[in-house]
Order: C-alpha cells, then sequence, then structure tokens
C-alpha cells in the first residue's frame, strides 16, 4: 500500500485470507477424495473412508449436518450425476461459511469509536458504552441472531424426524420409532453453539469472558428449547 492511499475496507486481513483460502483447498481435496473412493469403490480401509466422510461433514458445518442427514436418505454406491451433484453440495456450504467468514472479519474491523465519560469531547452520543461493558456493536446482533436461528432451521427440520419418526411423537399412522434420538441431540447441539458463536463473534460486550458466558448461556438455552419444540 502506497503511503497516503485509504485501506481497502472490503480486503481481509492477510491471516483471513489465507485462512479462506486454506480452508476452501482442503474442504475441496477432501470432497473430491471422498466421491472417488465412494463412487469407483476404491479397496481402502473402511475407517479411512468414514473419517473422509467425518472430516466433509466437520468442515461444512453447521448446515452440513442436516444436508447429510437427508442426502443419506437417497444414498447409493453407484456413481451418477445425481451423487457427484449431492457430494458438490458440500463445496457449496464451504462457500457459503466462508463469505459468513468474511462478513464477520470485516463486521469486526468497523469498531465504533469509544468515549470515555468525564474525558474532554466526550458526550451523551453513545449512552450505553458505559453501562456495564457494552458497546455500541450491540446493534450489530440484530442481524447476527437471526441469522444464527437461519441456519439452524435445516437442523430443526430433521430432527423432528428423528426424534420419533415420520408420524411423529403421537404414535399415529406408521407409529413411533426410536433408535434415532441422537442424530436429533446432535442437531441441536450444533444449533446451539451456532446461536453461541454468533453471540461471541460480535463484539457488543466487555470483558470477552462475560461475554463469553452469555454466549454460553444464551446457545444452551437455544438448544433445548429447540429440541423441546421439534420432539413434541
Amino acid at each position: 500500500m502506497s503511503r497516503g492511499s485509504r485501506p481497502n475496507a472490503r480486503a481481509l486481513p492477510r491471516w483471513a485470507g489465507a485462512a479462506v483460502v486454506v480452508y476452501l483447498s482442503v474442504t475441496f481435496a477432501v470432497v473430491v477424495s471422498a466421491l472417488v473412493s465412494r463412487g469407483f469403490l476404491l479397496d481402502l480401509d473402511a475407517g479411512f473412508k468414514e473419517g473422509l466422510l467425518l472430516a466433509m461433514l466437520v468442515l461444512t458445518l453447521p448446515v452440513s449436518a442436516a444436508y447429510f442427514v437427508i442426502g443419506s436418505f437417497g444414498s447409493g454406491a453407484v456413481l451418477s450425476l445425481t451423487v457427484v451433484l449431492y457430494y458438490f453440495g458440500y463445496l457449496l456450504l464451504a462457500v457459503v461459511n466462508a463469505g459468513v467468514f468474511r462478513s464477520i472479519v470485516l463486521s469486526s474491523r468497523r469498531v465504533t469509536p469509544v468515549r470515555v465519560a468525564g474525558m474532554p469531547g466526550a458526550s451523551a452520543q453513545y449512552p450505553r458504552e458505559t453501562l456495564r461493558g457494552v458497546t455500541p456493536d450491540v446493534r450489530k446482533l440484530w442481524w447476527a441472531v437471526p441469522l444464527a436461528v437461519l441456519l439452524s432451521l435445516p437442523q430443526w427440520m430433521v430432527a423432528g424426524f428423528f426424534w420419533c419418526g415420520v408420524s411423529g411423537c403421537s404414535g399415529g399412522g406408521f407409529g413411533v420409532a426410536t433408535g434415532t434420538e441422537w442424530v436429533a441431540v446432535i442437531l441441536s447441539v450444533v444449533n446451539g453453539l451456532i446461536l453461541a458463536v454468533a453471540m461471541f463473534a460480535v463484539r457488543w460486550l466487555y470483558p470477552n469472558r462475560k461475554r463469553a458466558l452469555i454466549a454460553l448461556a444464551a446457545g444452551t438455552l437455544f438448544g433445548l428449547v429447540g429440541a423441546a419444540i421439534t420432539d413434541g
């Protein structure tokens, strides 16, 4: 950057740009490896194949949890266009995750200056800045929390099915199905983590440990409430 030039507000820091490149590259390599090992029925260790699938799932969390469960219904050993599109859907999830990460990093760099009461030039422009550590970034929760809830919807839809089966927990229709509740529990935990990360990533409260405790409590409550609703 030349002297006197203004920094590009839409450019990521070097560490963030490198992280995005590494993340997308690793995800692409894992997805292609999992697709090849499955589609061409390579004579590989079963544990290695399961490890590739698990890595692909973890790398593209959170929405990949529901995406994986839905895709498992139509899974097959034959390499078809549908299977290829399904696997490359994980790459699309990775691109979405990278976009969300970019938005969070750029948003965190735009910090509103904090004015300390009692110092020259201070005013009541930001009356909540000195109220128990709350900063002007608290306004960003208006989009961060709804975004977390939106990302949680696919997991809730799938969890509602796995609690008791297609007929629900009332026992009507095909009856209550058991044995898959653990999938719904995992999806509920994932949703709690989504909200907790969203509330902690936005620097709306200091000190950080206080914000972390509130984010953890909110995520736990969100996961429990969602589990109770989908189990109804």
